[in-house]
Formats: structure tokens, sequence, C-alpha cells
């Protein structure tokens, strides 16, 4: 099951780069194809929906049971619909909807830290940089 994700993951993320075009990441060119296939525009993809936006993207998952599995490997709350915000967050590094940075520091204390370190050197705002 868990080659099957990291497989998957693989293609996804070598697919994505082939489109993306200019200042465009692969995480928005995701999100785009995921909104194009919300049809009922409720945030969420359905494992209908979840299928036609794999096969967008131009991914062919072997059987409809590994689908399945896929789509449950990514709905970790079970409630049968994708939030694409999280799926591209598990996808593109971080868990369950986590941000990270290089480094594995979530945003907020890398602000802090860097807040403190300038702090700690006399920085007090953009002149002091």
């Amino acid at each position: 099951m868990e080659h099957l994700k990291s497989s998957f993951e693989r293609e996804l993320k070598n697919k994505l780069s082939e489109k993306t075009r200019g200042a465009q990441s692969e995480e928005a060119v995701l999100m785009k194809s995921f909104k194009y296939f919300d049809l009922n525009d409720n945030g969420v993809v359905e494992p209908d929906e979840f299928a036609k936006a794999i096969e967008k993207i131009g991914i062919q998952i072997p059987t409809r049971g590994d689908l399945e599995m896929l789509f449950s490997l990514y709905d970790a709350d079970g409630s049968g619909a994708l939030d694409y915000k999280e799926f591209t967050a598990i996808v593109f590094g971080g868990g369950a909807g986590a941000k990270q940075v290089p480094g594995g520091m979530d945003p907020e204390n890398l602000a802090r830290k860097l807040q403190e370190k300038l702090a700690s050197r006399g920085a007090r705002g953009i002149i002091g940089l």
C-alpha cells in the first residue's frame, strides 16, 4: 500500500512538473486540476471526481481497487471526500495539512527564530538589517 502511494506521488510530481509554466508552481497546477473537477464547487473532491482529476493530469492507475485505496489513504478523516488543500499539503510535504519549510520547521517558529537572532545582533527593523 505504501509502495502504491509513493509511486503515485512520484509520478504525480513528474506530471505536474511537466505541466508547470513560468511562475506557476506544481501545487497551483494540482489545485487548478482539482478545482476544475470539483463539479459542485463544495471545496472537496469525491471519488469519481478524484479519478477524473488524476486521469486529466495523465496518470494511469492500474485498477479501480488501487484508485479506491489511494483515495482512502488521502481521505484521512474518512469523510468520503478529499479537501484539495490538505491533499496538496500531504503530497508536497507536511503530513495532514501542516506547512513545513526546509529543515522541518513550521513558518511561525522560523520567523520567531529569525526575529530573536536579529534582535541578538542589535537589528530593530528593516533599517537595522
